[in-house]
C-alpha cells in the first residue's frame, strides 16, 4: 500500500497541476517517537532573530525522509510567486500527518522562545504542516528574496485545508537540512553593514553572513523584508 496520496493539485508559476501530497498512514517516514532528545539551540549573534536547532533529526531519519521524497518525485515548478530564474531548484510539497508534526514539534517546542519580540508577545504554537522540499543539483540556486507568512495548513477528511486553525500565520522560517555531503550551499543573509537589525539597501551596503547548517538541524529566522537571503 502506498504511504501517500495526492490531496490537491496546485498552481505554480507556469503549471496548474502540481501535486500536493498527504500521508495515507501515520508517520510514514518512521520518525522515532521515543528518541531521547539531544536538541541544542545556538543563537546567531550576527543575524538578529536567527538561531539554529541542532540534532533535531537523526541521520537515519534524514535518510528516511529523503528516500520517501525521491519516491514521490520532484517538479521544476513550485507553488510560489517567484519564477524559475529566481528559484532554480526542484520542488515537492507534503502536508504532513499529525504524528509526523507532533514528533518534530515536541522535540523543538521548548527552544522556540522569542528573545526578539518576533511573535509580538504571543506563544509559538506549532510548525506549519505544509512541508516544502527543495532539491538542489549542481549549479542550481535561489536568488536573493525574503520569505512570507503562510496560514497553518492541514489535511482534514482527505481534503487540504489551507487555513486549518484560523488563529496562526507563520512568523519564522523553519528550514530543515536533510543532507550535508556537498560543497557550498550555505544560506547567505544580507544585512546593513552598519546595523544588522535592518536589511541592506543594496549589495555595496551589505554585510554577507553565510550560515552552514548540518544535516538533521534546523535554521530559523524571521519572515518579512528582513532578513534578505
Amino acid at each position: 500500500m502506498s504511504k501517500f496520496f495526492v490531496v490537491a493539485k496546485e498552481r505554480g508559476s507556469f503549471k496548474d497541476d502540481l501535486p500536493a501530497w498527504a500521508s495515507k498512514v501515520s508517520n510514514p517516514t518512521s520518525l522515532d517517537e521515543f528518541a531521547k532528545s539531544e536538541v541544542k539551540r545556538v543563537d546567531l549573534d550576527e543575524l538578529p532573530g536567527g538561531f539554529q536547532l541542532l540534532n533535531v533529526l537523526s541521520k537515519q531519519e534524514c535518510e528516511n525522509i529523503i528516500k520517501e521524497a525521491n519516491t514521490l518525485g520532484f517538479t521544476q515548478d513550485a507553488v510560489v510567486s517567484l519564477p524559475r530564474n529566481i528559484r532554480h531548484n526542484d520542488n515537492l510539497v507534503w502536508v504532513v500527518d499529525d504524528k509526523t508534526h507532533d514528533i518534530i514539534w515536541n522535540r523543538v517546542k521548548e527552544f522556540m522562545y522569542d528573545n526578539d519580540n518576533i511573535y509580538e508577545g504571543k506563544k509559538a504554537l506549532s510548525i506549519n504542516k505544509r512541508f516544502r522540499f527543495y532539491k538542489y543539483d549542481k549549479e542550481d540556486f535561489f536568488k536573493l528574496h525574503s520569505d512570507g507568512s503562510w496560514p497553518g495548513s492541514a489535511v482534514i477528511n482527505d481534503t487540504l485545508v489551507m487555513d486549518a486553525h484560523f488563529d496562526r500565520y507563520s512568523q519564522m522560517t523553519f528550514l530543515v537540512l536533510l543532507s550535508e555531503n556537498f560543497k557550498g550551499g550555505e544560506t547567505q543573509f544580507l544585512v546593513d553593514i552598519n546595523n544588522p537589525n535592518i536589511p541592506a539597501r543594496d549589495v555595496l551596503n551589505a554585510k554577507k553572513i553565510n550560515i552552514r547548517t548540518p544535516a538533521g538541524a534546523v535554521l530559523c529566522f524571521p519572515h518579512g523584508l528582513h532578513p534578505l537571503h
